[in-house]
């Protein structure tokens, strides 16, 4: 009888382990989004990706959006007689939703702006589902069918938009979502993980670096790799929310910031939007003078010229919370010496990013500051990371690593995952894993021998998913595109609204461990 009992642990304990060492072979690579090689945008000029839309496929260039769930296009519509003549290039190209044979049409709804609408921002869409590629053809990227696609005409955001938060949309009610693109990548096991990085480039920045945008994974070619995790705040609109410990400059003994505050992560927002009192900080420091007209800084010739010769940077020191450890983030002069065209103004005029907030809901660091900044986000542990942005040349090669899924305890057994030590820690060769489970299972059956007749005591899944749900925006589907839209409603009581457009949070298990397992892929032969 103890015989036989022990040929049974033995080969319970090899199958696991077995299972365990599998569990993390055939995961797939991260997926690389090739920059456009274009600079675009009335606000930047900014380093967009190329995607395809509809079929027979439309090219268009769009800006990755960290807080949105569906891909924005501009329309036709966008484009009128008053504009430029090259107003459809300006705008990163149209999509013409009557030239696409796999476009179903939804209705006319409210973007889904959660914390843009606080700082003014408001705008219409005609929402429906088509067909998304990544990239364009020959390079081996995706095809997405029935993906949510937003067609804008508003002027409010200028170039179209590919959202990169893996929350579903609802319209109508809560009993449909429909799944988001990096969810969609996720689900058909396209990519290792529900995660991202992103790192704006610099157009100013000598050599010119393009973004960087990677799909279940990073590029360490990108960033200064640190050992600060930044885990994702309890409200699901405002998730990336880091604390700003202070702000400092080299040309003036005076910090920019005199207090901490939380300062919410946006791509979406070109500027960055602080306090007043670190606005009039930075006025002082600078020489900067608030234009009425614009609602901006306004920076000529003559002054820009000084501020060249001053070679000033500012210092972000960012942490988890107000006291204790911080990244700092430093973005040179260059990173704020961005250009306002048409229609923001009616000839190019250079302008500083800095906004003044009215309160706490509007501290934002927006595209402006991811020129220096590089973010990866892990949605599936719930944290994400911020580092110095780094700039290589053409001639550095892509280091992919993959973001591994959190493990899952099977009978009380957890599966073995790399600790990363940095960013550069190699992943397990197959044959290494045989060995360790091997190893393992030879360890296993000793212990075994002296312990075959106790009785396991089954652990707990320390991945159990929190069911988190976000606000909803109420939204009118009468509404012309373009046209004003509905106020946004609070985030209490919303539930009895009578809601058109809902976005929902996928579950996302609890963050266990540190940074989470991490796996070096290749190096790629692709270069910006």
């Amino acid at each position: 009888m103890a015989r036989i009992l022990f040929s049974v642990v033995v080969g319970f304990i090899l199958a696991r382990l077995c299972q365990c060492a599998n569990s993390t072979l055939g995961l797939p690579d991260p997926l690389s989004l090739p920059p456009s090689q274009y600079w675009d945008g009335d606000d930047g000029p900014w380093s967009t990706f190329l995607v395809q839309v509809g079929t027979p496929p439309q090219q268009v260039r769009l800006l990755p959006a960290t807080g949105e769930s569906s891909t924005w296009v501009v329309l036709p519509e966008g484009c009128t007689s008053t504009g430029p003549v090259d107003c459809p290039n300006l705008r990163g190209f149209e999509f013409s939703i009557n030239l696409s044979s796999t476009w179903q049409n939804n209705a006319i709804y409210q973007l889904n702006l959660y914390e843009e609408s606080a700082l003014g921002y408001t705008a219409n869409a005609k929402y429906g589902y088509d067909t998304l590629t990544l990239g364009i053809d020959g390079k081996g990227l995706p095809t997405l069918e029935h993906q949510i696609i937003a067609g804008i005409a508003t002027e409010e955001f200028y170039l179209g938009n590919l959202g990169i938060n893996p929350r579903p949309l609802n319209f109508s009610d809560l009993n449909d979502p429909q799944p988001s693109m990096l969810h969609t990548l996720r689900n058909q096991s396209m990519i290792p993980s529900t995660s991202w990085s992103y790192t704006a480039g610099g157009y100013n920045h000598v050599p010119r670096t393009y973004g960087s945008l990677v799909f279940g994974g990073y590029d360490t070619s990108r960033f200064v790799a640190n050992n600060i995790t930044f885990n994702f705040a309890p409200d699901i609109s405002r998730d990336l929310l880091p604390a700003v410990q202070s702000i400092t400059t080299n040309i003036s003994n005076t910090p920019l910031l005199s207090t901490p505050i939380y300062a919410f992560i946006d791509s979406l927002i070109p500027d960055i939007w602080l306090p007043l009192k670190a606005c009039h900080a930075f006025e002082q420091a600078f020489g900067l003078g608030w234009d009425n007209t614009t609602e901006s800084y306004l920076v000529n010739d003559s002054f820009h010229s000084t501020l060249l010769q001053k070679n000033p940077f500012v210092t972000f020191n960012i942490g988890p919370d107000f006291t204790g450890d911080s990244v700092s983030i430093r973005m040179p002069y260059w990173a704020f010496d961005l250009t306002a065209t048409y229609p923001l103004v009616a000839n190019n005029t250079r302008y500083f990013p800095l906004q003044r907030a009215d309160n706490d809901t509007q501290y934002t660091l927006g595209r402006a500051f991811l020129q220096s900044a590089h973010l990866i986000v892990d949605y599936e542990r719930s944290n994400f990371s911020i580092s110095q942005a780094l700039f290589p040349n053409t001639s550095v090669s892509q280091n992919l690593v993959r973001i591994l899924p959190p493990p899952t305890v099977i009978n009380g057994i957890t599966p073995p995952s790399n600790s990363p030590k940095g960013s550069q820690e190699r992943s397990l060769s197959a044959g290494a894993i045989v060995g360790i489970v091997v190893g393992s299972v030879l360890a296993g059956i000793l212990i075994t021998t002296g312990i075959f007749l106790l009785v396991a005591k089954r652990s707990k899944n320390p991945y159990d998913d929190g069911g988190n749900t976000a606000p909803a925006i109420l939204v009118d589907d009468e509404l012309e595109l373009g046209g004003t839209p509905a106020a946004r409603p609070g985030v209490q009581g919303v539930a009895s609204l009578p809601l058109k457009v809902r976005e929902m949070e996928a579950s996302i298990p609890t963050r266990v461990g540190l940074e989470g397992s991490v796996e070096q892929v290749k190096d790629s032969d692709t270069k910006e």
